[in-house]
């Protein structure tokens, strides 16, 4: 699977000291991993000076230099298929973009963690939003891989410090960041339901 991943994605992952597991989380071996060239420049900056927003720590940005080597160049967007997105309320210019991308390239698929994103799009008139069907992949899919993998303490000690910069995630976690196997799963579960159920056809890809 050629997996496109937005820098929210990238970042939230690297505070989590989950980005390097990305490929065996996602079932996509690094080569077929890209993200937007733009992130290298944050990434660099962030390691000496953290923005505060998308690398709250250095430890972060330094996560995401050690792996942006290892991906993949993205194809090009057609810029007929950008325009679409250009101007819509909650997409972004970055994740313009990715979708793009999506549209440009058939055998493309999102990894996004930004749920606004997500929402905006599945608003849009289904003869633009039915080309993303059953291709978009959020960060609570991700987490719940490596829960499954590796289990609940070990997911705890990595996410818990920095949980809150997802709020979704910190909430299924717990206010103290202890909630029980059973609670995480189906909190996280709950979420990504949520954003399955969106719009019809779903934008999310129905799991092997």
């Amino acid at each position: 699977m050629r997996l496109v991943v937005d820098v929210d994605a990238v970042a939230k992952l690297a505070h989590w000291q989950l980005l390097q597991d990305l490929p065996s989380l996602a079932a996509a071996p690094w080569a077929q991993i890209g993200t937007l060239p733009s992130l290298q420049f944050r990434a660099r900056k962030a390691v000496s000076t953290p923005d505060g927003k998308l690398f709250r720590n250095a430890a972060a940005a330094q996560s995401t230099m050690d792996v942006l080597p290892l991906m993949r160049t993205l194809p090009s967007a057609d810029d007929a298929h950008l325009a679409p997105f250009q101007g819509v309320a909650d997409i972004d210019a970055g994740e313009a973009v990715l979708l793009a991308i999506l549209m440009t390239h058939s055998g493309e698929h999102l990894l996004t963690g930004d749920k606004r994103a997500l929402r905006g799009l599945s608003r849009l008139p289904l003869a633009l939003r039915s080309h993303f069907a059953g291709r978009i992949m959020v960060i609570e899919e991700v987490v719940l891989s490596a829960l499954e993998m590796h289990g609940i303490e070990w997911l705890r000690e990595r996410i818990c410090p920095q949980r809150e910069v997802d709020l979704a995630i910190s909430i299924a976690l717990g206010s103290r960041c202890d909630a029980p196997l059973a609670a995480v799963q189906e909190g996280l579960g709950s979420y990504v339901n949520e954003m399955r159920g969106l719009c019809d056809p779903s934008l999310l890809r129905v799991k092997a």
